[in-house]
């Protein structure tokens, strides 16, 4: 009774730890910033351009002073073959100069990630 107890143990254990090196390993979407424009002028562009897994999900956030920006170019998009996404966006006349941020997010089956950078506006 005692050895199957002990192989019952090592068994669950066993399988802990692969559940977790599962986890750890699936844990995190690689996304990184290819192009950022930085500067940018009040009304005009800006750009990003993001790296990721290919056919993921993808939805970019811009927060100005104001709030979130609801530009008409920050809509979400779906990486392309190559995994790449491109945000074009129009800076606002009346924006405030500045550094803000920028969050993307991408996500594909049950794996998620994110990235944070900004840009400036002058």
């Amino acid at each position: 009774m005692t050895r199957i107890l002990r192989r019952a143990r090592l068994s669950v254990g066993l399988l802990l730890v692969l559940t977790t090196v599962a986890l750890v390993l699936a844990a995190d979407l690689s996304v990184t910033v290819l192009s950022l424009s930085s500067p940018v002028a009040p009304f005009s562009d800006a750009t990003l351009e993001a790296q990721t897994t290919p056919g993921a999900a993808c939805a970019i956030t811009v927060r100005y002073k104001s709030g979130p920006s609801r530009a008409k170019g920050l809509l979400p998009k779906t990486a392309d073959a190559q995994g790449r996404v491109l945000w074009r966006w129009r800076v606002g006349s009346s924006t405030t100069p500045g550094h803000w941020p920028i969050e993307v997010t991408c996500e594909k089956g049950d794996v998620k990630g994110t990235l944070q950078t900004s840009f400036e506006v002058r």
